[in-house]
């Protein structure tokens, strides 16, 4: 019968282990379930970078597009210059009454397309501008946002409170910068 007792004791003990291991495994994951709101803001912080650089390339791209056409237009308004300084020059020198109707037209067309060519440039470059004006805040808030994940994950892993605390600040500065480039710039 001791060898009995002596099962029954080792099995109470081994009971007793494991609910003091399940006890301490509990109390480590309530101690840990901070680190879910973590997980779950540096997704959230994630998402909001994604669509913060989505739109910032279409700004950018925008940018870059209206510079080109607005390039363009100052060539063509240029090259009208040119061509109504030559038809001037050759009116100056024109003695048949035709060729004087024909050349003081193309003056006055080259004139016209010229004004229309800077008006369209000018148009373009206010587009061109508005367009760049989202980019500061757009970068400043994507570069905030992947600081954020980047202590949001080292604090995963550390599980240190001041980084989550660090973390959530920049974070939520990024996302106010994105939604300020995006709809009030």
């Amino acid at each position: 019968m001791p060898a009995n007792e002596s099962e029954q004791v080792d099995i109470t003990r081994l009971i007793l282990e494991i609910r003091e291991e399940r006890a301490a495994q509990k109390a480590k994951e309530k101690a840990d379930s901070w680190t879910k709101y973590v997980s779950l803001l540096v997704v959230f912080f994630a998402v909001a970078t994604g669509i913060g650089a989505l739109r910032a390339g279409s700004h950018s791209s925008r940018t870059v597009l209206r510079q080109a056409q607005a390039s363009d237009q100052w060539a063509y308004y240029q090259a009208k210059g040119i061509k109504g300084r030559i038809s001037e020059l050759e009116l100056h020198q024109a003695t048949d009454e035709a060729k004087v109707k024909k050349l003081t037209d193309d003056v006055a067309r080259y004139k016209a397309e010229q004004t229309e060519a800077a008006d369209t440039a000018k148009r373009l470059e206010a587009e061109r501008d508005e367009a760049a004006r989202h980019s500061g805040p757009l970068g400043n808030g994507i570069a905030a946002l992947q600081i954020a994940i980047a202590l949001g994950s080292i604090c995963i892993l550390t599980k240190k409170k001041l980084l989550f605390s660090a973390s959530a600040a920049l974070g939520f500065a990024g996302v106010g910068l994105v939604v300020y480039g995006l709809f009030f710039v």
